[in-house]
């Protein structure tokens, strides 16, 4: 949908969306009793069935009741929100419709949940791609078609989240019931309360830059940033979502072997190499991506993404080493660190913003994330070591930063052959000597021989329909 909200709506527009969804998660974040970690770090501690299902149904009820005191919160003050927000009241009917996204993200978040824990990916991928399907049709619709502009946008969101939350809470306890219990839930909740915290401290690390670029820049820079974002989002939506929801459950189930230390080391350096040749194909054609499907008044949100890129590995990454906490139960410290780096990220954005904007905030926003990411790993390996070596994996980042700098500075943006060429050959390069660095021969070795092996495997029933016919 980016090029249809880059050619329909402004840059002001964008902004405003990305202030609406900083406000919406918030309130999620102060009163939304999020218990998503603990569900399948307790579904699989139970031994009976009937137990399994009181944890799934005892966090959707408790966290469902939350939620609608979270949006009726929002819903009931979206004067002051919007004034605070924006700068204006104009703006508060908008809070009004965001606010109830609150209730049907915390549905569509559990029900999902629920699904991969019982592992069934065929259900999981229908009602992604269910949604999927919705949104687009109702976005096109209002803004394209009926040209509602960013009123468009906001009735399409809610709309569509409503429908599938809905949908999914009913599948969820329909397989469950209505089994809850006082016992699971108080556990649930001990273990849960930090992560609150430290979930609301990572939104003001990750989000309040919107914020802080209004106040101190413009919304047009909100929007800009926003854009930005989004690229710099690609490879944790594409590569690491995946990845996290088998992980997330079955990390768990890692831990419970004599030595899980080999299988920790090769999923993360799997994952991190995933991400960061993801991250150097992004960064190298998101200028020329940009330029070919927005507005060139979006154009400049490209000198952005190379930093919001590196941020979202990292963020990946400390996401992966956290475990070392949830497995030891240590969830208090997730929010110590992630205090200690708001407070670091403060200082960023009151030093770069006013001087350069959303440009600012984005490189504010990686550095602090470097520094969150060392301090995080220290003190994991003080709890539960994973037995990761990590220098492959920084000078793999560097390299990526390096790469993308490159072809901002020397390579241009105009549509033709030999630009495509260059990039593509930088990407390469740059990518390979990524693999090298993250793996050994040995490991290469064996990769290519089973990829070939695979090759041949699918070429073979090819052979003998040639040979029948």
């Amino acid at each position: 949908m980016l090029p249809v909200y880059t050619n329909y709506l402004t840059p002001a527009d964008y902004g405003v969306v990305g202030l609406l969804i900083f406000a919406v998660s918030l309130f999620e974040m102060l009163l939304g009793a999020q218990m998503f970690q603990a569900v399948p770090k307790f579904y699989h501690q139970e031994t009976s069935l009937s137990s399994k299902n009181a944890v799934v149904t005892s966090a959707l009820v408790v966290t469902g009741l939350f939620s609608i005191l979270a949006a009726a919160a929002m819903a009931l003050n979206s004067r002051t929100v919007s004034s605070q927000l924006f700068g204006t009241i104009d703006y508060r009917v908008y809070v009004e419709i965001f606010s109830i996204l609150i209730l049907t993200h915390s549905l569509e978040q559990y029900g999902l949940a629920y699904i991969r824990i019982i592992r069934k990916p065929w259900t999981f991928f229908c009602f992604s791609m269910a949604k999927l399907f919705l949104q687009l049709t109702l976005s096109i619709t209002t803004i394209v078609i009926l040209e509602m502009g960013l009123m468009g946008l906001a009735i399409s969101s809610l709309a569509s989240s409503l429908i599938i939350a809905l949908i999914l809470a009913l599948y969820t306890v329909h397989k469950t019931g209505l089994n809850i219990s006082s016992e699971i839930t108080k556990r649930m909740l001990r273990f849960s309360w930090p992560l609150w915290l430290t979930g609301l401290i990572g939104l003001y690390i990750g989000s309040s830059n919107r914020y802080f670029i209004r106040v101190f820049s413009s919304i047009d820079d909100v929007g800009l940033f926003e854009l930005a974002s989004k690229f710099g989002s690609i490879v944790g939506l594409l590569i690491w979502m995946p990845f996290s929801q088998y992980w997330q459950t079955e990390r768990f189930s890692v831990a419970q072997k004599e030595n899980p230390y080999p299988e920790y080391s090769l999923a993360f350096r799997t994952i991190a190499s995933l991400l960061l040749i993801g991250g150097t194909f992004v960064n190298i054609f998101s200028d020329i991506t940009i330029s070919i499907m927005s507005a060139p008044e979006f154009h400049p949100s490209a000198s952005a993404v190379p930093y919001l890129t590196i941020c979202g590995i990292l963020q990946c990454m400390i996401f992966f080493n956290n475990f070392s906490f949830m497995h030891k139960s240590e969830t208090l410290k997730m929010t110590k660190h992630n205090a200690i780096a708001a407070a670091i990220i403060t200082l960023f954005y009151l030093i770069l913003i006013p001087y350069f904007g959303f440009v600012g905030a984005a490189v504010a926003l990686m550095v602090s994330t470097f520094i969150q990411y060392n301090y995080v790993l220290s003190a994991a390996n003080k709890i539960y070591p994973l037995k990761i070596p990590q220098r492959p994996f920084i000078l793999s980042c560097v390299l990526l930063l390096a790469a993308s700098l490159i072809n901002y500075q020397f390579l241009g943006t105009t549509i033709s052959l030999s630009t495509f060429s260059e990039k593509l050959a930088l990407s390469f390069i740059t990518s390979t000597i990524i693999v090298f660095l993250m793996f050994n021969k040995n490991e290469i070795s064996t990769a290519i021989r089973e990829l070939m092996k695979l090759a041949i495997k699918f070429r073979k029933p090819h052979k003998n329909i040639g040979r029948s016919n």
